[in-house]
This record gives structure tokens, sequence and C-alpha cells, in this order.
């Protein structure tokens, strides 16, 4: 589905709440905002998914949230790593994120960025290789935990160390 469609739905659905737009993230030069993540801020400014029911709660970040995952979440850059280049997009609840890359190379795959094992080798799952498939995940999955988890339909892409 585009991400036109899906955010239309997600309009329609009682589950989620569509924020009106409200601006773009501000990135490091050298970085690239992904085209479908620019798409989606200027259609609307975040969203709150699994506001009734299903899911583990997830909140799409307002573009004044999406902040570098490592200063952050390690309250360092970390330069030489391939994580410098991650964003945090999505707060997944309880120390949970998920992060997208702004890196031209690996540009918008997302990663699973979660308190203990963000931006350790091994234990960074490449979850969505676009921002529009992870919104579409999201939109049709509604499990009792993160789509990419115990889910036999996800198919994943390995681990985000394993594609430097």
């Amino acid at each position: 589905m585009e991400l036109k469609e899906i955010i239309h739905h997600l309009k329609i659905s009682t589950n989620f709440t569509v924020n009106e737009p409200c601006g773009y993230p501000e990135i490091v030069n050298g970085h690239s905002l992904p085209d479908d993540l620019g798409e989606f801020y200027s259609i609307c400014g975040g969203l709150i998914c699994y506001t009734q029911h299903g899911g583990f709660p997830i909140e799409i970040l307002q573009p004044s949230d999406v902040k570098i995952s490592n200063v952050v979440l390690l309250r360092n850059r970390y330069e030489e790593d391939i994580s410098s280049s991650w964003y945090l997009i999505a707060d997944a609840k309880d120390g949970n994120f998920i992060s997208i890359d702004f890196e031209p190379a690996r540009l918008g795959r997302c990663y699973e960025s979660f308190e203990y094992s963000h931006a350790v080798a091994n234990n960074c799952p490449v979850i969505a290789i676009s921002f529009t498939e992870l919104i579409n995940n999201i939109y049709k999955y509604t499990g009792d935990y993160f789509y990419w988890k115990d889910n036999p339909e996800f198919t994943g892409y390995g681990d985000a160390y394993s594609y430097k």
C-alpha cells in the first residue's frame, strides 16, 4: 500500500490517532531525510498506534522529537559506528524505540533500538527496509506484541551490523 493510502486508513481507524502536520525533523549535515518520511511529515505530524486494542503502543514521533538515537540512548554520537546515522522515529514505550537510518547508503532502513540492545551487534534487527514498509506493517499487524517479534508472517532482514 502507498503511504498516502495507509495514512488515509489510519485517519479513519479508531485504533490510531493521526496528528496534524507540524514541520520536518532537523538532521545533521551529511544525512538525508528519506523521501517517504518527508512525505509522511507533509501529511501528518506523527501518530499514535493501537489506541483502542491490539499491539503494544507505538508512537511515530513528531518531527521535533526525531533525534539522533545514539545521543538520546547512549549520550554520545559514536561517529565511527554505523548507528551514528540512526534517528529515533518511534517510541515503543518502556525504553523501547525504533530507529531509522539517514545515511544515504542505508537510507530508510528501520531498526529495533531497545534500551539494552541499541547499537549492539547481533542485537539490532532490521525490521523494515523503508519507512513506508514500517508504517504498513504497523497498520496491518493487530497482534499482542511488536509485529517483528513472535510473528510467523514476518520475515526479517537480519542484523543491522551485517550490512556495514
